[in-house]
């Protein structure tokens, strides 16, 4: 269901904010960052619930990177396309605890609440996650859409693919809370720029070019984006990426290490791509949060299969005898409720 996606990114607001926050607290930011780590790779994020995914957590991105071969349309083998995509990633907070240290500021900014509030126009504003993006020169991020969240699935009990096939279908929408994300910028690492559809994924592209101490703040959970190319447009693809690599920021530079300790590779202060994604649930008052929080983990993969499989029944994709396994007909998922931006659009 196309038209969904395409009229809740329209009716959406799509908020920059420059500067985000003061001078001062944005190099704390960016000195925390430099002070955490290591930081692992995004690839090997993997919910723990009911239905254990026989695919990566975004495969429905990846498998239409590797198609397409980006924004860019490159043709590349699929290996090189993975390595391009395969950033690093770490959760800084959940909600108000601390994971990280360093970033309770930036959870809490003020701007950042105004913002949520006017993209999906309900008052009651509560912080979900607040995670970070590492991309080295030669990476891009696939377009996309973001996980979203539903009373009783979200992302560490429920495959990430499929809560974003339940977003696309719009056969959940009882269930779903809003959620705006900002994405904020921090460092002064080139290119990496976001290209984002904000009519839709059959409208042309519209770019940002993050700069440090920025923010685009939007609803990504209906917007198709993704992140153009860190470093110069023909950087190359990391070579040296092996599972299990992990980034850190030795107090001088970026280095990349094997999951035994070994240096795989190092890179300027300046050349990594940093953002932060702050994400929070938007709800119209606060008897809608309580409603939310007490549902959390009460929807089954029974309830979910139900929906689906009658809704392809209904479509003709499915026979009445029929019932799947979800990780059986992934693809299948993907094809009927995504519909991604054209190469030609991009």
């Amino acid at each position: 269901m196309t038209d969904l996606l395409t009229r809740a990114a329209q009716d959406g607001e799509v908020i920059a904010l420059d500067p985000l926050m003061t001078a001062d607290a944005a190099a704390a930011v960016n000195a925390a960052v430099r002070s955490g780590g290591p930081y692992g790779l995004y690839a090997a994020e993997k919910s723990e619930g009911p239905l254990r995914s026989a695919v990566s957590e975004r495969h429905d991105a990846a498998r239409n990177y590797i198609a397409t071969g980006g924004y860019a349309g490159v043709q590349e083998p699929p290996s090189t396309l993975i390595r391009r995509t395969g950033y690093f990633r770490s959760t800084l907070m959940h909600a108000d605890r601390v994971v990280v240290p360093g970033f309770e500021a930036l959870n809490t900014l003020p701007a950042l609440y105004e913002a949520a509030r006017q993209v999906h126009s309900r008052p009651v504003v509560r912080p979900a996650i607040l995670y970070l993006n590492l991309l080295v020169p030669g990476q891009e991020l696939a377009v996309h859409i973001d996980v979203p969240e539903f009373m009783g699935a979200e992302r560490s009990i429920t495959p990430q693919w499929l809560l974003v096939v339940m977003r696309a279908s719009g056969l959940f929408e009882d269930l779903r809370v809003p959620i705006t994300t900002a994405i904020t910028y921090f460092g002064d690492a080139p290119g990496g720029a976001l290209r984002y559809y904000p009519d839709g994924p059959d409208e042309g592209a519209q770019r940002f070019v993050a700069t440090d101490n920025t923010a685009m703040v939007l609803d990504t959970d209906s917007t198709y984006h993704g992140v153009e190319r860190v470093g110069s447009p023909d950087a190359p693809a990391p070579t040296e990426i092996v599972t299990g690599a992990a980034l850190h920021h030795d107090g001088d530079a970026w280095a990349m290490t094997a999951p035994n300790g070994d240096l795989l590779n190092t890179y300027a202060t300046d050349d990594v791509r940093i953002s932060i994604s702050w994400k929070a649930y938007c709800f119209e008052d606060e008897a809608a949060a309580q409603t939310f929080e007490s549902n959390r983990g009460t929807l089954t993969i029974a309830e979910i299969e139900r929906r689906l499989f009658a809704d392809l029944r209904d479509r003709g994709l499915l026979r009445d005898d029929e019932s799947p396994s979800l990780n059986d007909i992934v693809d299948l998922l993907i094809d009927t409720y995504q519909h991604f931006p054209k190469v030609s659009d991009r």
